[in-house]
Order: C-alpha cells, then sequence, then structure tokens
C-alpha cells in the first residue's frame, strides 16, 4: 500500500516521505514540515486519529491537509475521522481516480492556505508598522518640543555670530563668536540624535535582522518618549552589558517604546517626585539579555492580568490605544525567539520583564579593496551630485583643497560622466526628482564601468521600496545626511591619486 502510494503522488511530481508509524511521521514532520499528509487510521503504537490531533496541535498544524486511509465505512466511523481533525478520508481499496480527485482538491486547499498566510503576515506587518507609527505619533508633540529646543539656540547663537560679523564691536567678539557657534553644532548634533531615533522607529524593514545591542535601542526608545517620562516620573537607569541579540533594530524598539510609555502612562499626575520608572539590563545565568521596565504605579487588576497580552484588549479610552501595543510587543519578542511577562500589584507597580537568546550570527568583516597609497598635497577629483543646492555648496567648501564639480540633477551629471568628465570619488544623491541616483549610477556604470567603483551614495532617507532594495543588494559605500565633514574629507583621501610632481 505504501508503495502504491508513493508511486501515485510521484506520478504527480509531489516530494515523497514514507515512513511505517506514525511516531516517525511525527517526527519527519517537525523536521521538515508537510503540506499534505496520507495517514492509515490502524497503526502500530499511535494510531493515525492521534496523529491527527497532535500535527494539529501544534503550530501551524491547522494549514496541512490530512488524509485519513481507513477501509471502516460506519457513519460514526467518519465522523471520529473528521472530529480527530482530518480534512478527508480515502476507503480502502484505493481507487485511482478518486485519489486524483482527493489530490487536486488538496492542492487547492494548499494554494488558498498558502494565501491565506501571506496575507495574515502581511496583515500582520501592517499592525506592526501602524503601532509603531501610532507610538510615535502619540509621542509628536514631545518630539516636536524636544526638536524646538536645540533650534531656538541654534538659530539665535547663528544670528548673534553673523552680527558679530558684521558689526565688531570688541576685541573679545572672536570669542564670543566661537562660543556661539560651539552651542548651535551642540544644537545641531542634539538634533541629528534625535532625527536618528526617529529615523530608527520608522523603518520598514520589518524582516531584515541583525546583531543588535539592547542597550543601544533601550536608550533611543527613551529619549523618543524622554519628554512624556520627565514630566510624569524620575528615570532610573540600571544597564550593565548584556550579549548581543539577532533580531529587527526597530521592532525592538517598538517593544520597549510600548512598554516606556505604559509605565508613563501607568503613573498618577501628582506626586511626579514619587513616581519612579526603572530601566535594567543584566545577562541571566543561561547567557540570555532580560531587560525589565519597573514602574511603581497604579498597578494592573487581577481580573485583567491574564488579558493585557490580548489583541484588543485595554483599559484606556478610544482615544488612547488600540489595543495592540503589548499583544504586538509579544508577537515579536517571540518571533525573536524570547519571552515577555509582567508582574504587578495593585497600587504597588508593574514589572515588565522581557528575556531574549545570545545571537548566534558569527559577525565577518567586508573584505574591501584597500585604499591607494596618497602622498601629502594629494589633490582629488571629486564630482557631487544633489538637487540641493546648499548640499552641494557645503560639500564643495569642505573640499575645497580639491577639484569639485557640482551637478544639481542626474540628467547634466550623466552626460559629464559619460563623456568622460576625469573623476576619483563620486558623491551622489540617492533620491533625486526625475533622474535619480540609482539612474545615474546604472547609466554611468554601463557606459564608464571604471569609474562605477568610485561612487559615494549619499542620503537623507531611502523611503521607497526600490531605494531601499538597493541600498541592501549594493557593496558601495552609503553615507547617511546629516554626515560629518572628516567622514567625506577621509574618503577622499583614501581614494584621492598621488599628486603629480
Amino acid at each position: 500500500m505504501r508503495r502504491l502510494l508513493c508511486e501515485l503522488l510521484r506520478e504527480r511530481n509531489y516530494d515523497v516521505v514514507a515512513v511505517e508509524t506514525a511516531e516517525d511521521a511525527l517526527r519527519a514532520h517537525l523536521e521538515t514540515r508537510f503540506g499534505l499528509m496520507l495517514v492509515d487510521w490502524t497503526l502500530p503504537g499511535m494510531s493515525g486519529l492521534d496523529l491527527c490531533r497532535a500535527v494539529r496541535a501544534r503550530e501551524g498544524g491547522e494549514d496541512v491537509v490530512i488524509l485519513v486511509i481507513t477501509g471502516r465505512n460506519r457513519a460514526e466511523d467518519l465522523n471520529q475521522v473528521l472530529d480527530a481533525g482530518a480534512s478527508d478520508y480515502l476507503a480502502k481499496p484505493i481507487d485511482a481516480e478518486i485519489l486524483g480527485t482527493r489530490l487536486l482538491i488538496a492542492e487547492r486547499t494548499i494554494r488558498d492556505s498558502a494565501r491565506r498566510t501571506t496575507e495574515r503576515e502581511d496583515m500582520q506587518s501592517r499592525l506592526v508598522f501602524a503601532d509603531r507609527m501610532a507610538s510615535v505619533g502619540t509621542l509628536a508633540a514631545g518630539v516636536a518640543h524636544e526638536l524646538n529646543n536645540p533650534l531656538m539656540y541654534v538659530l539665535s547663537n547663528l544670528h548673534l555670530t553673523r552680527e558679530e560679523l558684521e558689526v565688531p564691536n570688541d576685541g573679545g567678539w572672536i570669542d564670543r563668536a566661537k562660543q556661539q557657534i560651539d552651542e548651535a553644532i551642540h544644537g545641531a548634533v542634539r538634533m541629528q540624535n534625535i532625527v536618528r531615533d526617529l529615523k530608527t522607529f520608522s523603518r520598514v524593514d520589518d524582516e531584515q535582522r541583525g546583531n543588535v545591542d539592547v542597550r543601544g535601542v533601550l536608550e533611543s526608545s527613551i529619549n523618543m518618549c524622554w519628554n512624556q517620562i520627565r514630566h510624569r516620573a524620575t528615570l532610573k537607569r540600571d544597564i550593565a552589558q548584556t550579549p548581543l541579540i539577532e533580531v529587527n533594530e526597530s521592532r525592538l524598539g517598538q517593544v520597549f517604546l510600548n512598554l516606556l510609555i505604559n509605565a508613563a502612562q501607568a503613573m498618577p499626575e501628582e506626586g511626579i517626585d514619587k513616581n519612579l520608572i526603572t530601566v535594567r539590563t543584566y545577562t541571566d545565568s543561561d547567557g540570555w539579555a532580560i531587560i525589565e521596565v519597573i514602574d511603581n504605579g497604579t498597578g494592573i487588576a487581577p481580573e485583567t492580568r491574564g488579558h493585557i497580552f490580548d489583541p484588543f484588549f485595554t483599559t484606556k479610552g478610544i482615544a488612547e490605544g488600540t489595543g495592540l501595543g503589548l499583544s504586538i510587543c509579544r508577537n515579536i519578542i517571540q518571533s525573536a525567539g524570547g519571552s515577555i511577562d509582567a508582574e504587578s500589584e495593585v497600587d504597588r507597580g508593574t514589572t515588565f520583564r522581557v528575556k531574549l537568546p545570545p545571537s548566534t550570527r558569527t559577525y565577518i568583516p567586508l573584505m574591501t579593496r584597500a585604499p591607494p597609497m596618497v602622498h601629502a598635497g594629494a589633490r582629488a577629483r571629486v564630482v557631487v551630485i544633489d538637487d540641493e543646492p546648499l548640499v552641494g555648496r557645503s560639500i564643495q567648501r569642505a573640499l575645497r583643497h580639491h577639484d569639485v564639480q557640482v551637478f544639481l540633477n542626474g540628467k547634466e551629471a550623466i552626460e559629464a560622466l559619460c563623456a568622460g568628465e576625469p573623476c576619483d570619488v563620486v558623491f551622489c544623491d540617492l533620491m533625486m526628482p526625475g533622474v535619480s541616483g540609482m539612474e545615474v549610477f546604472a547609466t554611468v556604470a554601463q557606459r564608464r564601468p571604471e569609474i562605477a567603483s568610485r561612487f559615494v551614495f549619499i542620503t537623507g532617507g531611502a523611503f521607497t521600496p526600490q531605494a531601499r532594495e538597493f541600498l541592501k543588494q549594493t557593496p558601495l559605500v552609503c553615507l547617511e545626511k546629516p554626515f560629518e565633514i572628516h567622514q567625506i574629507r577621509d574618503l577622499v583621501r583614501e581614494r584621492a591619486e598621488p599628486a603629480v610632481g
């Protein structure tokens, strides 16, 4: 019987695994999940119906098509087959045409199941992203406040410095101008960090994982909701080293952001000096990373404690939450192989504890070609392509000791480069109207392949799927705006040809 079924299935181009017992079938299924199982009712040891129940009880078991083979044909027997979770049955002796019909139905079911799984995963991904954006939206006023403070003294100091330059009043104006510029730089760096944290949470590459230091993600999350925390409680950090975790950085940040916002909202608005939120990280005896967010707020009532991770369960008003936050947090942590739980006492506070396994991914540094030897005074030929004139002008000023040519659109840059424009480095904006940086690179790489490796991409954000995929695939350097002056100077110095003479 087993050989006959294998032959019939292989004739339909099925990959077939044949075993003698239900126990062997279950082990094989756990190693390589099957889409279709043909199971005899009567087997030595575990029965075929017990195997149905075991498969259905496991994650993804509802998507497996199970056909039970049986010589019984009473109505109550067939009901037993269906009650055990089988999709259908085949009566002995097996008729090849009937088997073919059952297999056609099974194939359709498997295709529909795959489509539903894809749609479900897509919906879950959209819900995760929507919840992340809702969290950022909740903090929008606080983020605006955090940006406006440094923006205020950046603009003020720059205006004052401009006045000093136009009408120097006394001998101390240079020192004042230096101090004002230093403070403006400090404010700009502070804004740069806020934007960097925002970009971390707005990324949509939800399936891209890497080795992540949870401490850096936790700090970014704190920065994101700092304005909300500091007006509700005192924050205490107890941050110890943890192993690197293989996880998506933006999703992990979403977990921490949710936990921190919940902790802040659990605090009574009065008695702020007594309200305390503690964030703690450490490594447990098994080598796992542990992250705890602890508050001494109102706590969670016993009757609701068991439902806090349920989708759409919330004790907040409609305007304050959807009830998806903690459910999504649990899914994110579980998909990374970890766990999240909560301990709480009414009027004493709550502790959320996240456990994540250490990464097993080995870091392999990229092998790069050694830069050419550069003699002192080497002068490079640099091409800058950016549709923002002030960006091009700032790079030109930073590289004033080199020969720099700036193009404000991709079309002009292609014409010049493909006409033989000499260059050692090409700084090319990735996202430009009309002809994008990706199109510039593709055209130049085709017509002048010898200079393709000299491209350095610069971007304020890859916000299209095409751009994200391009950056994922290209081995070339990409600098995120705003970048440091020394970064472009170092790149040019590494790639410059030795000075003539």
